[in-house]
């Protein structure tokens, strides 16, 4: 999909548009359709969109329209197997839901039921809209200097924005702030042309791997081949997964490029070795020795990574004594504080920990703000003595389970949490002042962002974890749907419910029933050439008596990639669903597309005690989804379900302390801090993660 102004713009709640001129007379077709999609112009943006130049009116329509459209799956006539749904399956027994089902599959998707001679009444539903304003050029602005500004990895999107704005707007080298702090960002920015100087050589090697199209997040390279034994014989077989690790072939121009990059970088073949491999694929391709008295230091590295360089780490684990180990470490103080828990669980006496601490507190003033929150949520939950651990890898969208440490004791925990919280406190203080600030309690619900990459694009991009309560408290009915087009009629989708509760899970989907007393599913769609659809209703006061959470998955039966099908997924609030039509985007509440390569994606919990979604957006190779282990699925939902170890609320509580101060009431205050600002694009949040 096509990155334009228009769109990035709509994607943080805002209209941009030149105005002044003649009524065009488009507005109110324009805000009929936004309605249509669940959006709606303020007065201010009506009014901008009215007297825009009726080409920019017109572009805008183009755009906006087609981009939500896409976003929300409202790209065709989507038909799920029962078209009369959710009447029609209440109106059947299981056992003709089950021959039905079967036929079907029997006749490769050729047979459908009889027409439903039902009626649909017309009933009043409670809208969802997304009220867009009009955005000032130095705010549309301010969001490349933020993203730039950023710590962290970024979503797709985000980083299509940045892309947008290097090549089409003017002046961009303006809007760059004093530092590019994450690696992957500045590398990204190097590639296109960007002022950006790289500080290691590492970032010279994400530098080289993102202009080959590759991973910039330098995740492990696979090996080249693998070995299967066919009959007692051993086989070589190429890994074509190593192929998206292969550098390209570099012009003359790019290769020198990426010389003086390294040559001006720290160059430091001990930081090099760790990637041993990688870097001696490169020095061959850049032909290091052709430049080597325009650029020695270069030449001499690559020279020692083949030859005889060793690992700073190498000289770290060969180390006998914790003093020099610590003296080693401080060297580098963001890799002192990543083993500090390492250290302190060798630690053989009360003497040792003491000597730890105070190297850890000595090291935070000199690492990013990044590693800082890492700790800070780190330790948190040390607190907590757990049996397995939940952990998100950054290279990886699926949870990995790794086994409990014994807890820290609160005197230790304060020793390692509180000196994070004064160093943020401090580099706040240095920041403009706040004023006045009113701070949203509802803010608690949102964690600080820490893993964006990999997220699937969605209407209202949110940091996984995050708690969104329900918009429409009339709501019976959350539907839940799941839209494709089948090009061929080779694709087969599935929409699933997980019902989770103290006595056990209950799963709705096409392996376990069609419908029971919580939840009704609209039929198994596969193989049929054309617009696909499901649908899942969870009965909320139904649902509530028995279970607290409803798990929602999306899986691929052919086992190919989810990104590999032209689908969407998201969930409508619906007042009457046995009225009006199936599907009215209109009362979505958030959709998605996918990117995830996984096979399937869990996408979202319902907290039915709390009436709350939690976004979580993670992979899924369990096929099918009823099968999961009870105990499994409760440490996957964990992770999530938990209140956030740092939040935003947290977060600007310490910019409140340290640049201005807290006022009781929104009327009262200079700047005010509410839930809903935060909830439309995390990137409001980037602003405060400095």
């Amino acid at each position: 999909m096509k990155t334009t102004q228009h769109i990035i713009a709509l994607q943080q709640g805002w209209v941009l548009i030149p105005s002044g001129g003649e009524s065009n007379g488009l507005a109110a077709t324009i805000q009929y359709e936004l309605m249509q999609a669940g959006y709606m112009l303020d007065s201010h943006a009506y009014h901008a969109i009215e007297y825009a130049p009726r080409e920019e009116a017109v572009q805008f329509h183009h755009e906006v329209i087609e981009y939500l459209r896409t976003m929300l799956g409202d790209t065709g006539n989507f038909k799920p197997f029962y078209e009369g749904f959710p009447q029609e399956v209440m109106e059947l027994s299981h056992a003709e839901l089950f021959i039905n089902q079967l036929v079907y599959y029997w006749s490769n998707g050729a047979f459908t039921p009889e027409a439903w001679k039902g009626e649909r009444p017309q009933a009043f539903e409670h809208p969802h809209y997304t009220m867009l304003r009009c955005a000032t050029r130095e705010e549309f602005e301010s969001l490349f200097t933020t993203l730039c500004a950023s710590n962290q990895a970024h979503t797709q999107q985000s980083r299509d924005t940045l892309l947008w704005f290097v090549r089409n707007y003017p002046d961009v080298e303006q809007l760059l702030p004093e530092q590019v702090p994450f690696k992957e960002t500045m590398c990204m920015l190097a590639a296109v042309g960007m002022p950006i100087r790289l500080a290691t050589a590492t970032d010279v090697l994400r530098l080289a791997v993102y202009m080959s199209g590759g991973d910039i997040s330098l995740p492990p390279v696979p090996p080249t081949h693998y070995t299967i034994n066919c009959d007692g014989v051993d086989r070589k077989f190429e890994n074509k997964a190593a192929r998206a690790f292969r550098f390209k072939k570099f012009s003359r121009s790019e290769r020198r490029m990426l010389l003086s990059h390294l040559e001006q970088s720290s160059c430091d073949a001990s930081e090099m070795v760790l990637r041993a491999e990688r870097w001696k694929r490169l020095g061959e391709i850049l032909h290091a020795g052709e430049y080597a008295r325009r650029y020695p230091r270069s030449a001499e590295a690559l020279c020692a990574v083949r030859n005889y360089a060793r690992s700073w780490y190498a000289q770290v684990d060969a180390t006998r004594s914790l003093d020099e180990r610590l003296a080693i470490l401080s060297q580098r103080p963001g890799e002192l504080l990543r083993r500090i828990d390492h250290l302190l669980r060798e630690a053989e006496s009360d003497v040792e920990v003491d000597t730890i601490i105070h190297a850890y507190t000595q090291a935070l003033p000199h690492t990013s703000s990044k590693v800082l929150y890492e700790l800070y949520n780190h330790f948190l939950r040390r607190r907590e003595e757990d049996v397995v651990r939940p952990i998100l890898l950054k290279h990886k969208r699926t949870p990995i389970f790794l086994e409990g440490n014994d807890a820290f004791d609160e005197a230790l925990s304060n020793k390692l949490i509180t000196p994070i919280a004064v160093e943020l406190k401090r580099r706040y203080s240095t920041l403009e002042p706040l004023g006045k600030v009113y701070l949203d309690e509802r803010l608690k619900g949102i964690p600080v962002p820490m893993q964006m990459r990999g997220l699937n694009p969605a209407l209202k991009t949110l940091v996984r974890g995050t708690r969104v309560p329900l918009d429409n408290p009339q709501a019976r009915v959350v539907r839940f749907y799941l839209h494709w087009i089948d090009k061929d009629g080779r694709e087969d989708l599935d929409l699933s419910a997980t019902f989770v509760g103290d006595n056990g899970i209950e799963t709705i989907s096409w392996a376990t029933g069609l419908k029971n007393d919580c939840a009704i599913h609209s039929g198994d769609v596969r193989h049929r050439k054309g617009d696909c659809a499901e649908y899942i209703d969870v009965i909320l006061d139904e649902a509530r008596k028995e279970f607290r959470y409803v798990v929602v998955t999306a899986n691929n039966f052919e086992r190919r990639p989810m990104n590999s099908v032209d689908a969407a997924f998201g969930y409508m609030e619906r007042e009457h669903p046995e009225a009006n039509t199936t599907w009215m985007p209109e009362t979505t509440a958030n959709s998605f597309r996918f990117s995830s390569e996984a096979q399937g994606v869990h996408m979202v919990i319902l907290d039915l005690s709390l009436m709350e979604y939690i976004v979580l957006d993670i992979d899924s190779n369990s096929l099918p989804v009823a099968y999961l282990d009870t105990s499994l699925m409760l440490d996957l939902i964990r992770l999530y379900t938990d209140t956030p170890a740092l939040d935003m609320h947290t977060l600007l509580s310490w910019h409140i302390e340290a640049r201005g101060t807290l006022a009781a009431t929104p009327t009262e205050a200079d700047t005010v801090m509410n839930y809903e600002n935060f909830t439309t694009q995390y990137t409001q949040c980037l602003k405060y993660k400095v």
